[in-house]
């Protein structure tokens, strides 16, 4: 119950935040005069906790499943479309991309879809360009590089 009260919040403000939005064609557009997209620099894995929430899980989960979420390159992948941002489309096609990662790399076809599925969920509204966090879409403008004069 708490999730769906949680999701339900979330499009709430996200449609107020888009309805606030002075230059709306601003947001969907592709970023450039940025420095290439580092994984090392540019990405938290996957976000929400996900990534930090797995690396202090017991060392037995870590034997079995590996040092890292086992879909965080997923999540990578997602992150570098996030950083250049683009149209509602491609951001459309983003999200449906790392639904569809995860659903693969999670071996077991409910579990897979599940997880998949809730992180979608999670990227759509959360990811809006019009939230000014660290992970919206078109985040690769805080890392814009100062004009040269």
């Amino acid at each position: 119950m708490l999730q769906i009260f949680i999701l339900v919040t979330v499009f709430s403000l996200s449609s107020v935040a888009e309805s606030n939005a002075k230059n709306k064609s601003e947001y969907w557009k592709r970023i450039t005069g940025i420095p290439k997209f580092d994984p090392a620099k540019h990405s938290d894995g996957c976000s929400g906790g996900m990534s930090a929430g797995y690396a202090i899980l017991p060392k037995k989960v870590h034997d079995k499943l590996g040092k890292t979420l086992p879909w965080r390159q997923c999540c990578i992948v997602h992150d570098h479309a996030y950083y250049y941002g683009g149209t509602r489309k491609e951001k459309t096609t983003a999200d449906h991309a790392l639904k569809q990662c995860v659903k693969k790399t999670i071996k077991g076809k409910i579990s897979g879809e599940i997880m998949g599925e809730i992180m979608r969920l999670a990227v759509t509204p959360g990811g809006s360009p019009y939230w000014k966090t660290p992970w919206r879409w078109g985040y690769g403008e805080d890392y814009r590089l100062p004009a040269k004069d």
